[in-house]
């Protein structure tokens, strides 16, 4: 997986997928994996936009059932099945519980896990329990819920680092014989009359342009969508509607998984165990701002803290480590308020609704529905290249499944002169590819050396990033290729060593690599925008 623009030129393609998200990535490996000839583009890194900001969490939808949506709830919980199977080392069961605090509650929440329990009738994963108030506060003694009267529980899953999903899904195509670049930006579509016959990409590295041919194009570009289509239609052309998620990392503040309600508006919102941490969020505003700069706000995380504080009251703002904000691309259908709008995908084929063919786009969906919502875009991609192929995505594993087993990685820790948790971490984030990491490291003296004391993170994953995983700046390693960036310092600590070092593999210059870590900094500023 090498980023090579050598790869496309003046070479043409079945297809062309616009966007390296979770969506994106996913009819990647579909579409190469039916035989396909597939380019992925991404303007940015695979996963920097939305699929790097979200819950991380592999999930049916609870709060969908207000809404009735029992298809979508349904289909997530077929894909979290599905997900347990083919991504076991990066997905895994979580328990939720729900505080119950008012006499309906008990009935209303019954109800609703158990509906969850039937809609999920072919989980793996355990069902329902219902525990008294005295078992409650046992189970999440720092939770201070006013007229607490016990608790429901139900799993989901997990999804520790959102960001390898995407990644593996990309890998996985690569190795189907794609060919996949990142900070690579559509700049135009290249159209035969009403017939889209390609893209006009930018390296945006270097500045130049080139123009690639292809069957099909699918636009799954998510907030950028519509700047995509106003190229293919030439015009503005407004179908994304765009609401904020954010999220706050704290210290760990629970044991489970807890879902709440907000006091102030009656919202869903969760506070998640991940790591040592909690993700606390989220909310669900509209955003018309800037797509380039999306953070935080003073109200953004004043309402969440304020919610978070009738539960945890020794929460305080200095303990909020750092904010992130992402963004949901929703079908613009009305002026209801953002969390009454769908979650559920829309496939745009652009033949039907304005006689342009040679394009689709999606629009919507989650994380856990990606493997599913490619599986219909490629579908129709083949119907319309006439391509007969079955989808092979739901019975064939991820590349770094299966699990490494515990005996396994005592092995690989021997073996390697490594420390147990640190070979356990890394197996975390990169499963049975693990071994691959491990031998990478045997190359050099600093191989193995931690970078940084918040996390497990050695050298050797940047070597193996930049060699195999397609990390051209330091952004791509710190939040991408490893967990750096997300730790409670953010790496900023780590940030100098690293930069050098993929100095070192990639010929910067002096000047590129300040600059490289100036973007960093000014990244991580973001996180700390609502302090201002």
């Amino acid at each position: 997986m090498k980023r090579d623009f050598a790869d496309i030129t003046g070479k043409s393609f079945d297809l062309i997928v616009v966007g390296g998200g979770i969506i994106g990535a996913s009819v990647a490996r579909d579409a190469s994996m039916r035989g396909l000839k597939t380019l992925i583009l991404e303007k940015e890194d695979f996963a920097a936009g939305t699929t790097s900001r979200s819950t991380r969490l592999i999930h049916g939808g609870f709060r969908y059932l207000q809404h009735f949506e029992f298809g979508l709830v349904r289909e997530d919980m077929r894909e979290r099945e599905i997900l347990l199977h083919i991504a076991p080392h990066l997905v895994h069961p979580l328990p939720f519980l729900i505080p119950l605090t008012k006499p309906v509650d008990r009935f209303v929440m019954s109800m609703g896990t158990l509906l969850y329990d039937i809609l999920s009738y072919d989980k793996s994963v355990p069902g329902r329990k219902h525990y008294s108030r005295e078992t409650t506060q046992k189970m999440e003694p720092n939770m201070q819920l006013e007229n607490l009267r016990g608790s429901d529980l139900y799993y989901d899953c997990q999804i520790w680092f959102t960001e390898r999903l995407c990644l593996e899904n990309i890998i996985s195509a690569v190795d189907n014989k794609a060919v996949a670049l990142n900070h690579a930006k559509v700049v135009g579509i290249l159209k035969d009359g009403n017939v889209v016959r390609g893209v006009k990409v930018q390296d945006t590295l270097t500045g130049k342009e080139y123009n690639v041919a292809s069957r099909m194009v699918v636009n799954a570009a998510g907030h950028w969508m519509d700047a995509i289509c106003g190229m293919v239609y030439g015009q503005s052309k407004k179908m994304v509607r765009r609401s904020k998620g954010v999220h706050l990392l704290t210290p760990r503040l629970s044991n489970n998984a807890l879902v709440l309600y907000a006091k102030s508006d009656g919202r869903l919102w969760f506070v998640t165990p991940w790591g040592k941490y909690s993700l606390v969020g989220t909310t669900d505003t509209d955003y018309t701002k800037d797509l380039e700069a999306v953070y935080a706000e003073k109200e953004d995380v004043h309402y969440i803290m304020h919610e978070a504080q009738r539960v945890f009251p020794s929460l305080k703002m200095e303990d909020i480590y750092y904010s992130y904000a992402g963004l949901r691309s929703l079908p613009d259908s009305g002026d209801e308020k953002p969390g009454s709008v769908s979650r559920a995908h829309k496939t745009i084929d652009h033949e039907k609704t304005d006689n342009i063919k040679g394009i689709i786009s999606v629009l919507g969906g989650k994380i856990t529905g990606g493997r599913g919502i490619a599986e219909e875009i490629t579908d129709l991609v083949c119907k319309k290249l006439v391509v007969e192929a079955e989808c092979k995505t739901v019975v064939t594993p991820l590349p770094g499944a299966p699990m490494v087993t515990k005996d396994e990685l005592q092995k690989y820790a021997g073996d390697a002169g490594m420390d147990f948790d640190t070979v356990s971490y890394l197996a975390s984030l990169y499963g049975s590819r693990l071994p691959a990491v491990l031998a990478i490291a045997e190359k050099g003296s600093r191989g193995k050396q931690t970078l940084c004391m918040h996390s497990k993170e050695i050298t050797a994953q940047i070597w193996y990033a930049v060699a195999e995983e397609s990390a051209i700046t330091l952004s791509d390693f710190m939040f991408r290729r490893s967990s750096l960036g997300l730790m409670e310092c953010q790496g900023s600590d780590a940030a100098d060593v690293v930069a050098k070092e993929m100095t070192r593999l990639l010929g910067w210059s002096p000047q590129e690599q300040k600059q490289q870590i100036t973007d960093y900094t000014n990244t991580l500023a973001l996180g700390q925008r609502y302090k201002e």
